[in-house]
Order: C-alpha cells, then sequence, then structure tokens
C-alpha cells in the first residue's frame, strides 16, 4: 500500500511544493530579514 498517494496528481505535488519551499523562504526570512546592520558589533566599524 502506498501511503504516499497524494504525489500522483501533479497538481496536488505542485501545490505541496510550491507551499514547502514558500515556508521556507518564509522562515529564511524571518531569521535573516529582520537583522539591522546597526545592531551587533561588526569588526570593520572601529578601522
Amino acid at each position: 500500500m502506498d501511503k504516499f498517494h497524494i504525489f500522483h496528481s501533479k497538481t496536488l505535488r505542485f501545490i505541496f511544493y510550491t507551499a514547502f519551499y514558500f515556508s521556507i523562504l518564509l522562515a529564511l526570512l524571518y531569521l535573516y530579514g529582520f537583522k539591522d546592520s546597526y545592531t551587533g558589533t561588526f569588526i570593520y566599524n572601529d578601522f
């Protein structure tokens, strides 16, 4: 018995992969997108 029968439909597979990669993109933007350049110490600021 194939438990991944949802992937046989090309439309459902496209929707699943689109949502999956979009969620990864949103997670990366959330992790790295809200960083300000003045929040942390940068090694070349004092030169």
